[in-house]
């Protein structure tokens, strides 16, 4: 499979060696489009320098001879010498795209905030995976599909490392997306704000036990989160 020759050839030009962050990292990086003309849905949300330090930093060797303004999934499938699994991305009318560009990216800043309010340290890496997480949070899937990691395992255990706060906060073990929105609602988020859970294929099994927009808890804001 074209996906796992290029992840372990990834794994091989990483830093720090097979670490749970390098993991995590080498799925998203190969999972999503950082190429310059990426759609909106497929980006990973990180200006170009900002990208080009994270793979620097953790794939040293997967960066000689690639063009920051290019995508790098595509540029490691190379090096693998695997075809690069690229997935059609519907194209909506120039209205819809532009409304939801819109909504789209002050969803995303919500998200952002979010995460960087509650993040366990400083660390660079943090406030990168800041950045994917909430741009990943405004695409139709679940998030940890959309972000490329193996399970929800796997995304509850990178959330617990780098925003830990936030993680053992959802004792309720709602799906993350749900959780980060009840969140932000019970902080005062504006309740008629579209949610693009609204339109997922997958909001009965995210929500099959609520009806309607997340109310706030009983006992106030956070209470039961």
């Amino acid at each position: 499979m074209a996906a796992v020759a290029a992840y372990e050839c990834l794994m091989t030009c990483a830093r720090s060696g097979d670490t749970a962050d390098a993991q995590v990292l080498g799925w998203i990086l190969l999972r999503r489009c950082s190429g310059g003309g990426a759609a909106y849905t497929r980006a990973l949300g990180l200006p170009t320098d900002a990208l080009a330090a994270l793979v620097t930093t953790h794939f040293p060797a997967a960066a000689a001879g690639w063009d920051p303004e290019s995508c790098f999934s595509r540029h490691v499938h190379r090096l693998a010498g695997a075809e690069t699994e690229c997935r059609p991305i519907p194209v909506p009318d120039a209205e819809t795209a532009a409304r939801d560009v819109e909504r789209l990216a002050r969803e995303e800043r919500d998200f952002h905030d979010l995460l960087l309010r509650h993040r366990s340290g400083t660390h660079p890496v943090t406030s990168a995976l800041a950045a994917i997480i909430a741009r990943a949070c405004v695409e139709n899937d679940h998030l940890w599909r959309s972000l490329g990691l193996t399970g929800r395992s796997a995304l509850a255990e990178l959330l617990a490392r780098h925003f830990h706060p936030l993680a053992a906060a959802n004792t309720r073990k709602l799906r993350w997306k749900r959780f980060f929105y009840e969140r932000l609602h019970a902080e005062g988020r504006p309740a008629g704000r579209a949610r693009i859970c609204d339109a997922c294929s997958h909001h009965a099994e995210c929500y099959g036990d609520a009806l309607g927009p997340p109310s706030l808890p009983a006992d106030g804001p956070g209470a039961g989160c």
